[in-house]
Formats: structure tokens, sequence, C-alpha cells
């Protein structure tokens, strides 16, 4: 991804997505080898893609192995892994009428990204998640999922993208 989309989409992240709260970013240097964890703000705002030459050489190498985000506390991602789990998924969703979003993930399944007006606990995510019939795994606090619209870390040549229902 280009270093000015990926930059305007964690910025979009930060401002719109996650209400201007940090959050964890990673990236991967090698098949299944993982960056340091570094905030948004430590990683990402400082990163100047109109003069890129003024950055600092460590801070661009960072920003652009960046493929890894953390969920926000307003956020519920679904890991499914069957393709026949998500029309039946999405159709309880639609029931209660919040907000979400549906990726493929770059790998072999899908990301559902519910989205709430207020924070969640583990507890409720959890909740929430076994109610749907997926994994819990995604709703604990350490936690990092692929990023949006960037290669997906298994190194799989896809793109996590979103699609149309």
């Amino acid at each position: 991804m280009e270093d000015k989309l990926k930059k305007g989409m964690l910025d979009e992240l930060f401002y719109k997505q996650n209400n201007q709260r940090d959050f964890f970013v990673c990236g991967t240097y090698a098949p299944k080898k993982f960056s340091k964890w570094k905030t948004y703000l430590n990683s990402v705002a400082i990163i100047d893609v109109l003069n890129l030459e003024n950055n600092n050489w460590k801070d661009l190498k960072y920003f652009e192995q960046i493929n890894n985000r953390s969920i926000f506390p307003h956020e519920i991602v679904l890991d499914i892994e069957e393709p026949e789990q998500l029309k039946p998924i999405i159709e309880k969703i639609k029931e209660h009428l919040v907000n979400f979003s549906v990726f493929e993930t770059g790998s072999r399944g899908y990301h559902i990204h519910i989205y709430f007006d207020r924070d969640m606990s583990i507890i409720e995510k959890e909740n929430v998640v076994k109610l749907l019939g997926t994994d819990i795994q995604k709703c604990s606090e350490k936690n990092l999922i692929a990023l949006e619209n960037t290669e997906h870390w298994k190194g799989t040549g896809k793109i996590k993208r979103e699609i149309e229902i």
C-alpha cells in the first residue's frame, strides 16, 4: 500500500473510528516475525508523507512495515474461518441493527468488525462472540488483527479488503 494511503487510513482510524484514542500497531519484517508493538502516536502520527526525506529513517522503516492493529474498545472482531458461517452470522447481526463491516482477511477467512456507541468490557465482547458462535480469542485486550487494506501478515500476497454482502 502506498505510504500516503496507509497514513490516511491510519489517521482515519485514529480520528474517526477510535475517537482520537491511541491504539497499537506493528508490522511483519519476515514471515511470522513481528516488530515491537508501538502506539499510533509514536509511530504513525510522526510520519510526514509529503516530505518522506524529512523523516527519521528508522521511523519510516517501521511505518512501512505496519500491517496489524489492535482492536478498539468499542469494536468486536469476529474471526470466521468457514465461508458457510458468514451469511447466518450476518443475518443475526442485522437483526440487532448494529454498525458492522465485513472483510476478506487476505488469509483464508473473514473478519466482521462490529462497532458500538460505547466501549465494551471483555465479558460483554465474549458474550456477543459466543452468541454468534465464533472464537473468543479476539476479545482480549492484547490482540492484534490484520490491518485493513494491507497485505496479510502470513505473506499470502492478498489484501484484507472490505466486501459487500
